[in-house]
């Protein structure tokens, strides 16, 4: 009886326990209707109760519901949304209204913003106020008679600095109006610095160095993209307004601002009345060569060297820079200005020799102006239609009349600015579908728990009773935005595909309703998601490439045909046929056996520079001569080295190619020398651990990734969440994220099997962890620090739910769906030069570390780039390191980081290893602060023989827990035994072990090491 009691009881408890939870449930079932209901809330739906009855029911109210941080939009609505609001509340323009308002009546913050006198106000008739970081906010009143819009003008100098242009934003009365006045570009003017294009030594023409005009301008206040085909308009109430200009980058000075009436541009009918009738008939045909302009918005809209024998001037095999733009001159609002002369005041016709094939079945649009204005409605945004080869684009109405510009006699300036405002309309209509897919696809989940059970039989339309309706209404505005965009280009547009392979998607999805909870994934998600198509879709539309080879200024004359004869199309490609086999295109100077003959791994444009540079710079000041080749490939390196034919030095290989040269004895050892300790204190300590092998030091990092966090402030604002520092603080954000649809990202989640030592190591060298002993006979990966990191690395996904496959971190991110994660460097060129539509909305953290027990984070990540390297075989050792020293010196990278950027553009944003360098560079200072606090915990990889197989197995180990369930430590205890087996046998292979003796000691580069030969006190 005793030893039933226990058990009866036990039996009892039992069921008390299942009634108590159970309970509960049934309760909750009650209470709530169905899912639908919860969705309703969620989204903030309409009910049918008011906030009075929801209020008494305990639910919240509309006016609660508004409080929530993502029932808000995170950003303003785009100003076409809000001058559609405007238009519907009755506001309109204003008429025949402008006031100026002059320097002295600015103020910066509350005080009056200081003046600076006429004598240093460069050219400017009044005192004038310097704007920049020091003063943030310049704001000033302006009193207006009537409710209505307005423009607005600045009058600005953009003050010589960094050679990215001005950026401010603007409020209204405190608030931004739009989206787009969080950003507004306001361009610098530049210039090549002489008329006539330079030659290399083989006679092939180089770009022009780029010089800033400095000269004060006055430009209306656009958006930045320049989507729309006017200024941005504002609305100012009757009375007094408060407009504030907020500082975001560059300094400048500021002149006159006048707030005035939105102009309106004449008809052509209009403009040919307001000047004088037509004189004498005029013979006139000037040919202007549209390489060479006057000034340009960006340095790096660039002449195009064509090869093709319709283009002039052609040198036949030597490469002549003879056009203008192509891909360089396709952002909104880029402008190139030309100077023509007439002789005889009268009208004229314009025609322009182009070819735009990129944009296929695609017309490219440009504004036209004249002496700065724009001369009739026409001209401001006129068409220029797809042409896979040369033509000649008479400007003409659409009967194909040419227009008549009126010129006076002299000099003139002719604009042209890309010009993108006639896609707005799509990019605006894909804008909103990319976010009413992304809210189903939010709501799909919500109703189906995120579960994707093809097994499972769903009725989404019980939950969910309007969704066929929704996506076939989103597949009818994607199919009406290509009837549009097939109306304005005249033939079926070939960026625009994406629309109608969305709109099929969507109505499969609607015809089969009970599919969509398991093909959820093809709306928003995935690289063959409506979105993702959409979104690929957003980068080339609103790119407006052209390549002009010259235009004409002319009147009653016949022009030149843009294309040549047969004869000579056949005798060109015989010609470079044969060229073809005599020229050698890897040479960018004649080969020479006293020069030093340095290899590079990277693009022909970057190798072309290096060369002027170390001719006007190293040749000059040392004698020695340099004869820079491409490399395509870094295997040419092993040829030529078991040939005995390899270069005295190379630039741009890969951080693991030293230390494989150097273990066979092919590199020279760079710490030999007496200024080395000089030279390697221009680096991160931990950059140069890939480059040092067993005491000596075989290559010097020439460039330097970074791994930073990226989130979208926008959305984590909404959320209300702060950036995290540590792992615990992404944890603690992880529940807002994915109550929302949203995650976090790690580099370990792209796509492939294998987990490099660059995704992987951060988590153990954070831990204290390390990969291999001190002594290099075996791996470390088992130590107790060690297998802290690696379990870590698994429980984030295995416990936490992040996510596993990421094809494209860049994508998702900009559609959201990841507002948060860890990327490199390529990540930041993407997202400045690919995503304008996100700027000022994200922004950059370091790693998240761990916090030790001193209270600080430990970030440790890596980041090695390229190197530069010496060849032991060389018989110009001493000049190769005197190169070295100047290659990788301050003032040579920050000057060949600058060049490069204006020349080629953002996109070519040299990240230079050199730190005194990278920070003279044109990166942001806020992103420039960001990168050098990571770069204090750079910790790159050091090589061992046989390293390659624990960089295998600890990938394959990641993948057995995370995949299969295995156990950490056993999968780790694996994976050290096949690692130090490959180990010793790399070793034993090389002379370092004999018979399982180690008999001659490897010595594992650490920090430390780097820091003591450095001189560090630290």
């Amino acid at each position: 009886m005793k030893r039933k009691t226990p058990a009866f009881i036990l039996i009892i408890c039992m069921l008390l326990t299942c009634f108590t939870t159970y309970q509960p449930q049934i309760l909750q079932a009650n209470a709530s209707s169905d899912t639908k209901s919860m969705l309703d809330d969620l989204f903030n739906k309409n009910s049918g109760k008011s906030d009075q009855e929801a209020e008494q029911n305990g639910q919240a109210t509309d006016a609660d519901k508004k409080e929530d941080a993502m029932s808000q939009k995170v950003t303003e609505d785009y100003y076409t949304q809000v001058i559609r609001k405007w238009e519907e509340a009755g506001y309109s323009d204003a008429q025949s209204f402008q006031t100026v308002i002059h320097p002295n009546q600015l103020y910066a913050g509350s005080s009056k913003a200081p003046l600076t006198p006429i004598s240093e106000s460069h050219g400017y008739n009044e005192e004038v106020v310097r704007s920049n970081e020091l003063t943030p906010e310049i704001n000033f009143t302006v009193n207006v008679p009537n409710d209505g819009l307005y423009q607005i003008q600045i009058d600005y100098f953009a003050l010589p600095g960094k050679i990215t242009p001005v950026e401010r934003g603007i409020q209204i009365n405190g608030e931004y109006p739009y989206f787009e006045a969080r950003r507004m570009v306001l361009p610098r003017l530049w210039a090549n610095e002489s008329d006539q294009f330079q030659t290399d030594e083989l006679g092939n023409e180089v770009f022009s160095k780029q010089v800033e005009v400095s000269d004060w301008q006055s430009a209306h206040l656009t958006d930045a993209s320049y989507l729309y085909d006017e200024p941005l308009k504002f609305y100012l109430k009757k009375g007094s307004n408060s407009i504030k200009l907020l500082h975001i980058r560059e300094e400048m000075l500021i002149g006159r601002i006048s707030v005035a009436s939105p102009e309106v541009y004449a008809s052509y009918e209009a403009y040919l009345q307001s000047h004088p009738a037509a004189s004498a008939d005029m013979k006139v045909l000037e040919t202007y060569e549209a390489e060479k302009p006057f000034v340009k918005s960006d340095s790096y809209i660039q002449a195009m060297a064509s090869a093709d024998v319709n283009v002039t001037p052609n040198r036949k095999s030597l490469i002549s820079l003879n056009t203008m733009g192509g891909e360089s001159w396709d952002q909104g609002g880029q402008s190139v200005t030309w100077k023509i002369k007439v002789k005889q005041s009268g009208y004229y016709n314009l025609a322009f020799k182009y070819t735009q094939y990129v944009k296929i079945n695609m017309p490219v649009f440009r504004r036209i102006l004249i002496d700065g204005e724009v001369p009739f409605q026409e001209a401001a945004a006129y068409s220029f239609p797809y042409a896979s080869d040369w033509e000649n684009e008479i400007l003409s109405n659409s009967e194909g009349e040419p227009f008549q510009f009126y010129l006076t006699e002299g000099e003139h300036e002719l604009t042209m600015i890309a010009n993108p405002s006639p896609y707005q309309p799509v990019i605006q209509t894909v804008r909103e579908v990319m976010e009413e897919l992304n809210a189903l696809s939010l709501e799909i989940k919500m109703a189906t728990g995120n579960t994707l059970d093809v097994y499972r039989d769903w009725d989404i339309t019980e939950q969910m009773p309007n969704i066929t309706e929704e996506l076939n209404g989103i597949a009818a505005k994607m199919r009406a935005e290509y009837h549009y965009l097939r109306e304005l280009s005249g033939r079926n547009p070939d960026e625009a595909r994406n629309l109608l392979i969305g709109a099929e998607q969507l109505e499969r999805l609607a015809r089969e309703p009970s599919s969509i909870p398991v093909r959820f994934d093809e709306i928003s998600q995935g690289s063959g998601s409506v979105t993702q198509r959409l979104g690929d879709m957003m980068l080339t539309l609103p790119k407006q490439p052209i390549q002009i080879d010259k235009f004409y200024v002319y009147a009653d004359e016949k022009l030149p045909k843009a294309k040549a004869g047969w004869w000579k199309k056949m005798s060109s490609v015989a010609q470079n046929f044969y060229t073809s086999f005599t020229k050698d295109y890897t040479q960018i100077s004649p080969a020479d056996e006293e020069s030093l003959q340095i290899w590079v791994n990277r693009p022909r444009q970057y190798v072309m520079l290096m060369q002027q540079m170390a001719n006007q710079q190293f040749t000059a000041k040392t004698g020695i001569k340099v004869s820079f080749s491409l490399m395509p490939n870094e295997q040419k390196l092993i040829l030529a080295s078991a040939s005995g034919n390899s270069p005295d030095a190379a630039l741009g290989v890969n951080e693991k190619t030293p230390y494989e040269f150097a273990l066979r004895g092919a590199l020279t050892d760079l710490s030999q020398y007496e200024d080395y300790k000089q030279v390697v204190g221009r680096f991160s300590p931990g950059a140069m651990l890939p480059f040092m092998f067993d005491g000596g030091v075989y290559a010097l990092p020439e460039t330097q990734n970074f791994w930073v966090l990226y989130y979208r402030k926008d959305i984590l604002d909404a959320l209300q969440l702060e950036v995290p520092q540590t792992w615990e603080d992404v944890l603690q954000t992880l529940p807002s994220l994915q109550r929302y649809g949203m995650n976090f990202y790690v580099p370990l989640a792209e796509s492939g099997a294998m987990k490099s030592f660059n995704l992987t190591t951060p988590f153990l060298y954070q831990q204290g962890g390390e990969l291999f002993s001190a002594d290099g006979t075996k791996s470390a990966v088992d130590s107790d620090e060690a297998l802290e990191g690696f379990k870590w690395m698994t429980k984030i996904f295995t416990v936490y739910n992040m996510p596993l496959q990421i094809p494209n971190f860049y994508n998702h991110f900009r559609d959201g769906n990841l507002p948060i994660g860890i990327s490199n460097y390529n990540t930041y060129v993407e997202l400045t030069t690919a995503a304008p539509e996100l700027s000022g909305s994200w922004k950059m953290a370091p790693y998240p570390g761990i916090e030790n027990d001193k209270g600080e984070i430990s970030r440790w990540a890596p980041g090695t780039g390229q190197g530069v390297v010496v060849f032991k075989d060389s018989d110009k050792q001493q000049q190769a390191w005197e190169f070295v020293k100047w290659w990788t010196s301050a003032e040579v990278q920050a000057e060949f980081g600058n060049l490069i950027e204006t020349i080629y553009g953002p996109t070519y944003r040299w990240n230079s290893a050199n730190l005194e360098a990278f920070g003279q560079l044109p990166w942001p200072e806020e992103d420039l602060a960001v990168i050098q606090e990571q770069w204090k915990w750079l910790k790159d990889v050091p090589h061992i023989p046989g390293d390659y197989m624990l960089d295998r197995e600890l990938s394959n180990a990641w993948n057995k827990v995370v995949f299969d369930g295995k156990n950490p430590r056993k999968t780790i205890e694996d994976a050290v035994v096949l690692a130090n087996r490959e180990i010793m046998k790399k070793l034993e292979e090389f002379g370092y072990v004999k018979d399982g003796i180690v008999i001659k000691k490897l010595k594992v580069p650490t920090i430390e090491e780097i820091t003591g030969a450095r001189g560090d006190t630290e």
